[in-house]
């Protein structure tokens, strides 16, 4: 399944990219980075990652999510992951990103995180 990409934003402000197939290396995937930096320089910086939609990441996938943590960060941001599917949870909890990058269960949830501390 290719990888894809939806933007959301919320009532709150919130932006949600509902990501869908799998995160491999290529160009789609760089995009995804060249979009969340696009989106802090215009100073969206509460970002959601829905990956509840994702089968499938690569270490070139989880490259780009620290990346995407990081530039959010970097710009004063709040950047979450929500609802990452069990088996692609126990892949970055064997490389130790679970806690590097922020996760929550669902996407209310991460929602409620982000508006909590805003």
């Amino acid at each position: 399944m290719p990888f894809d990409t939806e933007q959301i934003t919320l009532d709150s402000g919130i932006l949600v990219l509902a990501l869908s197939g799998t995160m491999t290396m290529g160009n789609l995937l760089q995009k995804l980075e060249w979009t969340i930096e696009e989106l802090t320089k215009n100073n969206q910086n509460k970002i959601i990652v829905d990956m509840s939609k994702i089968s499938y990441l690569d270490s070139s996938g989880m490259g780009v999510l620290v990346k995407c943590s990081a530039l959010v960060k970097n710009a004063g941001g709040q950047f979450r992951l929500a609802g990452i599917a069990d088996k692609v949870l126990a892949t970055l909890k064997m490389v130790g990103l679970d806690g590097v990058l922020p996760i929550s269960t669902t996407r209310d949830e991460a929602v409620a995180s982000i508006s909590a501390h805003a």
